[in-house]
C-alpha cells in the first residue's frame, strides 16, 4: 500500500509540474499579447489574462513542493535503526 501511494504522490507532482509550465507559458503569452495590442487603459483584458496565470503557476509551484516534501520526509528517508 506504500508503493501505491508513494506512486500516487509522484503523478500528482508531475501534474502539478506540467501545469504550472502551462500556467507559466500562458501568462508570458498573455503579457506579449498585452505587449502587442497596448493602446492605453482600454485593453486591459490580456494583462488580467495574464495575472490569472501567473497566479495559477505560482498555485501549481507551491502544490509541487508541497507534494516533493510529502515525497522526501515520508518516503525517502532512511529509517532510523
Amino acid at each position: 500500500m506504500d508503493w501505491l501511494f508513494e506512486r500516487m504522490i509522484e503523478l500528482a507532482a508531475w501534474v502539478a509540474f506540467i501545469l504550472g509550465v502551462v500556467f507559466l507559458c500562458d501568462a508570458i503569452w498573455m503579457l506579449v499579447q498585452w505587449g502587442i495590442h497596448f493602446r492605453g487603459e482600454e485593453n486591459t483584458a490580456y494583462l488580467a489574462q495574464s495575472g490569472q496565470a501567473a497566479i495559477k503557476f505560482i498555485g501549481s509551484a507551491l502544490a509541487l513542493g508541497f507534494l516533493a516534501c510529502i515525497d522526501r520526509y515520508v518516503f525517502d528517508l532512511p529509517e532510523e535503526g
